[in-house]
């Protein structure tokens, strides 16, 4: 029911944002829907095994829709309508609807408004801890997962809360303090105010060819890993990016690393990456990293087949190439390796971007 009443709301919203702007004349107010579906085939490989399969790999359908409703008043909802397991997107096997589950990923990304009062902004809703560096920066649709971090794949980003920032005249400095709930909590704030919430503080810069996203973020957790009392996970991320002509150089530190089982783990991780854009329609990245972590674990996946997390040092990487033919169409092609599944993956796709604008 409450994934009926979000699609109603938003188609009236679509219906009267165009009535809207002109009664307004000249109020700036209006919308945009933009439509993404992806389709990929992934082949995935055990090294130095057998028993190889073909998947979805990130296929996936989306949609993001916002605008603005008045000069100081804005709206962004991100709607995750598929994916390759779309079931997981709406229903916990056994425990019912996940909409309003913080330790799951569901079928609303974000959803927040934003007020903005000159060089100061507010939004509420819900949205992306601010975390992660430039790899959370980029969109959920447009990434290869088999390229992206532990932490990427297993820290639930989309949290409800609220968020104040602060951006410079030259709009090149933006400071940010968000409050929002805790991944570690089975409901928003559910283990209370401060076990049950994540505390941000971020600073992005844009300085000539240098780009930074740096941010600390302490996170509510009702108990340690050793099943002591609850504590407060510190994790810091470190993004930077450099660019120079047609090349992108990125580094990344986290000082921590992602886990399926806990989260987070104790240990780091170090991102590498190489971007090359020659022209509007072709793209390529070679991307590294080193993850470290303090902890061992096995874990049985859904065919029966196991593997295992192992204390020290584990790395990833590989490569990917875009091509855009024609507008709003990218055909893309991606292989990586990872020595946490112990895995080789290579996949093709397309992803088609369908825009729609109302009331500008």
């Amino acid at each position: 029911m409450k994934k009926y009443l979000a699609v109603c709301a938003a188609l009236f919203l679509l219906h009267c944002f165009p009535l809207f702007s002109q009664e307004a004349d000249g109020s700036g107010a209006g919308a945009g829907l933009t439509i993404i579906p992806r389709l990929d085939l992934e082949g995935v490989l055990p090294v130095g095994g057998s028993g190889g399969s073909l998947e979805l790999g990130n296929s996936s359908l989306y949609s993001l829709f916002e605008g603005n409703i008045t000069p100081w008043l804005s709206f962004s909802v991100a709607n995750h309508w598929l994916s390759a397991n779309p079931a997981e997107l709406y229903v916990i096997e056994g425990e019912g609807a996940n909409l309003f589950r913080s330790d799951w990923t569901n079928w609303l990304d974000w959803a927040y408004l934003s007020f903005d009062f000159g060089n100061f902004s507010v939004s509420a809703g819900k949205d992306m801890i601010t975390t992660g560096g430039f790899e959370f920066d980029e969109y959920d649709w447009d990434v290869h997962p088999a390229l992206m971090s532990g932490l990427w794949n297993n820290f639930s980003c989309y949290q409800w809360g609220g968020k104040v920032a602060w951006t410079s005249d030259g709009e090149n400095t933006s400071v940010s303090l968000q409050y929002t709930s805790s991944p570690y909590c089975e409901r928003p704030f559910g283990d209370g105010p401060i076990l049950g919430s994540a505390l941000s503080l971020a600073w992005r810069g844009e300085y000539g060819p240098y780009r930074n996203i740096w941010s600390v973020t302490a996170l509510g957790a009702e108990m340690a890993s050793d099943g002591g009392p609850g504590h407060l996970p510190l994790l810091a991320c470190l993004g930077n990016r450099l660019d120079a002509g047609d090349f992108t150089f990125g580094f990344d530190w986290y000082s921590m690393s992602g886990s399926p089982v806990s989260i987070l783990s104790d240990g780091g991780t170090f991102l590498a990456s190489i971007g090359y854009t020659p022209s509007e329609k072709w793209e390529f990245l070679l991307k590294g990293g080193r993850e470290t972590a303090s902890w061992s674990e096995s874990l049985i996946l859904e065919d029966g087949s196991s593997y295992s997390f192992r204390k020290g040092d584990n790395w990833f990487g590989g490569a990917s190439l875009h091509w855009f033919p024609a507008p709003n169409l990218r055909l893309h092609a991606a292989a990586g390796y990872s020595s946490f599944t112990k895995t080789t993956t290579a996949l093709v796709g397309l992803l088609y971007y369908l825009n729609f604008n109302f009331g500008r």
